[in-house]
C-alpha cells in the first residue's frame, strides 16, 4: 500500500481550478505529464547559464498562455489523511475499502485553493455555495461516485475500492439500461426476435461459447501434450453447431431459442453434401454434444448464462423418418466368406497377412491392432495367468496377446494362432532391419519405415494407412480373380468375423463380448487373474482353436505365410531379402520399369 502511496504522491501536480475549466480533461493530461517529466533529482542545483531552479520551474500549460501556478507534490512522499484512512481500515481487516469520508479525501487532493489535476472533476461540485456542497461521500452523484472509484483505483491498485450500495445499483441499473437498448439494437440488425423486458443481461454469444467450448473439448482430448483423435468428431459437431444454427446473444438464448437449437438436430436436417437428411445416428451425436455444451456452459465461469426454467424438459429424442426401415437383407452383419478371406490371404503380401490374421485371431480392428505394442505379446509360454488358477491346458509352445482396450481399459486376452505368430516374429526381425535399431518394449508393433506409429491417434483419420492398404488389397484379388471375387467391405470388417461366426446363442454371445473386451473395466493391472477370473476366458480360448479350424482352407490354399503368391513380387522379394536396395538394379534385374518395382515394394510394405 505505501509503494501505492510513493507513487500516487509523487506524481501529485496540483493546478489553479480555473485552469480546469477552460482546457479539456486531456491536455490537462498531457500538460502535467510534461511538467513531471522536468522534475530531476537535481532541481536545487544550478543548470546551465547559471538559472536556479525558480527560473527553470515549469511555465504551467504554457501552451494555453495560462499561469495557474501549477505546483508537485514534493520529492519524497508523506503520509496523507487519505493514505492513513486506507492504512486503518487495511489494519482493522475491511475489505472491500468503500469510498473514503470527504474529511479524510478532500485535504489529500487539496493544496491551498489547488487541486490534484487527477481529481480536477472535484471542483465543480465544491465550486458553487457551501451549502450547495455534497455533505459526505454518500451524497455524490453515481457518476461522481464511479469517476472518483476509477481515480482511486488507479491511485491505489492494490486496495480492493468499492462505492456504496446505493452507487452500486445506480450505476449497475443504467448501465444494463444501456445494455439493454444494445440488444435491442443488435437483434434489430439482425433481424432477429428482440428480448422481452426481464431477459437477464448476459456478455457473450452463442458462436462465441460454442468457441470457448471448442477448446475446452479440445484440451480433454490432449493427454500428455497429444491430442487423441477420437476428440476429432466431437469438435467437429461443434464446428457443424457455429456453421449450421445463427448466433445469438446468449441474454437471448432463453427456453425457446434452445428449443430450437435442439429441434435442428432432432428433426434431422438436410446434408449439405448429399441433400438427403442426415441419419439418425448422426443427429443424435449431435444432441449428444449439445447437451454436453449446455451442462458445460452452466457451470462455466467465464459466461454468466444459466439454464432457463424446464430445461430438463426438453424432448432430445432424435426423429425417425421411413426411410429408415431396414430391409430383412440389412438385419444379418456383412462379413468375408471363407472363400473370399482365402483369396485375399492368398494374394496379401506378408505384412498384410499379418494384419488379416491379427485381426481374425484376436477380433482387432484398427485402433486396437495399431495400439497392440511389443510388450503386450506373451510368445512361446504358458498363459501368465496358469499359475494363479486359470484352468486352461496351456504349455510352451502357446502364445498370447493380453492388453487393455483403447478407451474403456477392458482387458482383453486372446490365444495367437502359429501362423500368426510365425508372421510376428518375420515382422519384429523385419521391422528391426529396416530401423536399423532394436525395438522397445513400450513401443507399438506396427511402425512405419521411419519408426512413427502406423496408427495415428492424434489424426482425424488415424486408421487412413489400414484403410489404403486394404483397398489396394482388394483391388488386386479383383484383378487377379474376376470382378465380383470379394465383396467391397472396410477393413473393419474383419474385426466383426470372429465373433459373427461364434452366432447369437446365449453362451456363445458371451464369448464374443470376451473376445471384443466389451465390458466393466477394471483398475488393476491387466495381469492381475482374481480381477477377471469370472470370465470364460479357458471357452474362449478353445473357440479361437475351433474357429482357426474353420479357416483351415485358408492355409491350406497358402501353407507357409512367408511364402508371395505374385511371382514377380516373389523375385523382387528375392532381390530386396539378398541386400538389394537400389529400385534401379532390382527393376533391371526383373526386365520391369522402376515404378513397378516400387509399388510392389510399397505392397509389401517395404517402401
Amino acid at each position: 500500500m505505501w509503494n501505492d502511496h510513493q507513487q500516487f504522491f509523487l506524481s501529485q501536480v496540483f493546478v489553479d481550478p480555473e485552469v480546469l475549466i477552460g482546457l479539456p480533461e486531456f491536455v490537462v493530461e498531457v500538460e502535467a505529464q510534461r511538467l513531471l517529466g522536468r522534475q530531476t533529482p537535481h532541481l536545487g542545483s544550478t543548470a546551465e547559464g547559471g538559472r536556479g531552479p525558480e527560473e527553470r520551474a515549469w511555465s504551467a500549460f504554457g501552451s494555453s498562455g495560462r499561469n495557474g501556478g501549477v505546483t508537485v507534490a514534493g520529492r519524497e512522499a508523506q503520509w496523507s489523511p487519505l493514505a492513513l484512512w486506507v492504512a486503518e481500515q487495511i489494519r482493522l481487516g475491511i475489505r472491500p475499502i468503500t469510498l473514503p469520508p470527504l474529511t479524510e479525501l478532500l485535504p489529500s487532493i487539496y493544496r491551498s485553493k489547488h487541486v490534484d489535476y487527477r481529481f480536477g472533476f472535484f471542483t465543480q461540485l465544491f465550486s458553487g455555495p457551501r451549502d450547495s456542497h455534497p455533505p459526505t461521500i454518500d451524497d455524490l452523484s453515481w457518476q461522481d461516485a464511479f469517476k472518483l472509484l476509477n481515480r482511486l483505483t488507479a491511485a491505489y491498485p492494490s486496495v480492493p475500492w468499492t462505492m456504496s450500495q446505493q452507487h452500486i445499483d445506480d450505476t449497475a441499473r443504467f448501465h444494463e439500461q444501456v445494455a439493454r437498448e444494445a440488444i435491442v439494437t443488435t437483434a434489430k440488425v439482425r433481424s432477429q426476435k428482440p428480448p422481452t423486458k426481464n431477459s437477464p443481461l448476459i456478455p457473450g454469444t452463442f458462436h462465441e461459447a460454442l468457441r470457448e467450448y471448442y477448446q475446452h473439448r479440445k484440451a480433454y482430448f490432449t493427454k500428455a501434450g497429444e491430442f487423441d483423435g477420437s476428440g476429432h468428431h466431437m469438435l467437429g459437431m461443434i464446428d457443424n453447431f457455429q456453421n449450421r444454427q445463427p448466433d445469438v446473444p446468449l441474454a437471448m438464448l432463453d427456453f425457446t431459442r434452445c428449443l430450437e437449437i435442439y429441434d435442428f438436430w432432432k428433426n434431422r436436417p438436410l446434408n449439405l453434401r448429399t441433400k438427403g437428411p442426415l441419419s439418425k445416428k448422426h443427429c443424435a451425436s449431435h444432441v449428444g454434444e449439445l447437451r454436453r455444451f449446455f451442462i458445460w456452459l452452466h457451470t462455466s465461469d467465464k459466461f454468466a448464462w444459466r439454464r432457463p426454467e424446464d430445461f430438463d424438459l426438453i424432448e432430445t429424442k432424435v426423429k425417425r423418418l421411413p426411410s429408415d426401415r431396414r430391409s430383412i437383407q440389412d438385419i444379418d452383419l456383412k462379413t468375408f466368406s471363407v472363400e473370399h478371406l482365402k483369396l485375399i490371404y492368398k494374394h496379401a503380401m506378408p505384412a498384410q497377412r499379418l494384419k488379416l490374421l491379427w485381426c481374425l485371431n484376436c477380433s482387432h480392428g484398427a485402433a486396437e491392432i495399431g495400439r497392440v505394442e511389443w510388450e503386450d505379446l506373451f510368445l512361446n509360454q504358458r498363459h501368465p495367468w496358469t499359475s494363479e488358477g486359470l484352468k486352461f491346458d496351456s504349455d510352451d509352445d502357446d502364445s498370447w496377446c493380453g492388453l487393455l482396450r483403447p478407451k474403456t481399459d477392458v482387458v482383453g486376452w486372446w490365444l495367437l494362432w502359429p501362423e500368426t505368430v510365425q508372421l510376428t516374429e518375420w515382422w519384429n526381425a523385419e521391422l528391426q532391419q529396416r530401423l536399423k535399431r532394436e525395438l522397445k518394449p513400450a513401443e507399438r508393433m506396427l511402425l512405419t519405415n521411419t519408426g512413427a506409429n502406423l496408427y495415428r491417434d492424434s489424426s482425424r483419420n488415424a486408421q487412413t494407412s489400414f484403410s489404403n492398404e486394404w483397398r489396394r488389397l482388394l483391388s488386386r484379388v479383383v484383378k487377379a480373380e474376376g470382378k465380383g471375387a470379394v465383396p467391397s467391405l472396410p477393413f473393419g470388417t474383419l474385426r466383426d468375423q470372429f465373433s459373427n461366426w461364434l452366432g447369437s446363442e446365449q453362451n456363445r454371445a458371451v464369448l464374443a463380448s470376451v473376445a471384443l473386451a466389451h465390458g466393466i473395466p477394471h483398475k488393476g493391472d491387466k495381469l492381475l487373474f482374481k480381477h477377471y477370473s469370472n470370465r470364460p476366458w479357458a471357452h474362449l480360448f478353445e473357440a479361437q482353436k475351433d474357429y482357426r479350424q474353420h479357416l483351415q482352407p485358408m492355409f491350406d490354399d497358402v501353407p507357409d505365410p512367408l511364402v508371395i503368391h505374385d511371382p514377380l513380387t516373389s523375385k523382387i522379394m528375392d532381390h530386396w531379402n539378398a541386400g538389394t536396395r537400389d529400385v534401379r538394379v532390382i527393376a533391371k534385374e526383373c526386365e520391369v520399369h522402376s515404378t513397378t518395382v516400387r509399388q510392389k515394394l510399397k505392397d509389401c510394405g517395404l517402401a
